[in-house]
């Protein structure tokens, strides 16, 4: 991430990596002093694990930094997360949003869109299909990319659906 923006001319005077090799007085330090949040890719029930055993997630809450999630950050971005490659069972998640998102969706894939139209009957979800994101600021929701709003067995386009606002 940080090759990207420095590229795009937008390099970051200082970046961290938190992981398991940092202890958590120290994670939770950095979290507290940031200005931007990524929540990047990879095992989403991993990364929420490591945020809420040390704590991080509780640091993210309260930080007063912009918070980018991509793949498996954007899953624990919600206020109810879902990995479906783990469990068809939705799990707490950091509440930043109340949006549920299942991201890489590719429409063509019978099998995920079976299970993501069986879990839509509990929570509505956002299908993100490559290169789209949703931006949340305040009560403000706006998208770009193919989003599918998948809700009580039904797919839409997102821009035809209710999304909710943060509450």
């Amino acid at each position: 991430m940080y090759a990207m923006f420095a590229e795009c001319g937008l390099p970051f005077e200082q970046y961290h990596v938190i992981d398991h090799r940092m202890e958590a007085s120290a994670a939770v330090g950095l979290v507290g002093e940031a200005s931007c949040i990524f929540l990047m890719g990879g095992y989403p029930r991993l990364q929420w694990e490591l945020m809420r055993d040390t704590g991080v997630n509780a640091a993210i809450r309260n930080a007063g930094a912009a918070v980018l999630g991509v793949s498996a950050g954007a899953i624990n971005m919600a206020k109810r997360s879902l990995d479906t490659k783990e469990s068809l069972v939705p799990y707490e998640g950091l509440g930043l949003a109340d949006i549920t998102v299942k991201p890489h969706f590719e429409p063509e894939n019978r099998t995920v869109l079976a299970a993501l139209l069986q879990i839509s009957q509990e929570l509505p979800i956002c299908a993100m299909e490559d290169d789209s994101a949703i931006f949340v600021a305040g009560k403000t929701v706006s998208h770009t990319g193919q989003i599918h709003w998948i809700d009580k067995g039904k797919v839409c386009p997102l821009w035809q659906s209710p999304l909710p606002t943060q509450s």
